[in-house]
């Protein structure tokens, strides 16, 4: 399996990316990071420290707004995809998933 990161938002999107024939080797991300947590994970280097920066879309308002939009959207990119999803119980230890 894949997954597309905020993609697709609507129905709309969801539509143009069936349509599209869209499959794994046409997109692909990579990234060479660390990500930290200010509470859980936080970097013991003051080096890495310095360097870190805050992503403008996660505070809690544009993670609210997006949660809302998510919950407002899903139903209809649901539809589209529900003959293909996999549910997963997310619950339990990943060795049994």
């Amino acid at each position: 399996g894949w997954i597309l990161e905020g993609f697709p938002e609507n129905q709309e999107q969801a539509w143009m990316l069936q349509s599209s024939g869209i499959i794994p080797r046409h997109i692909g991300k990579q990234c060479k990071v660390s990500v930290y947590h200010t509470t859980f994970d936080w970097p013991s280097d003051l080096l890495v420290q310095q360097r870190l920066v805050k992503p403008e879309d996660l505070s809690e308002q544009e993670m609210s707004k997006k949660l809302l939009e998510y919950h407002r959207n899903f139903p209809g990119i649901f539809q589209i995809y529900q003959k293909v999803l996999k549910l997963i119980n997310a619950d339990q230890p990943s060795v049994d998933v």
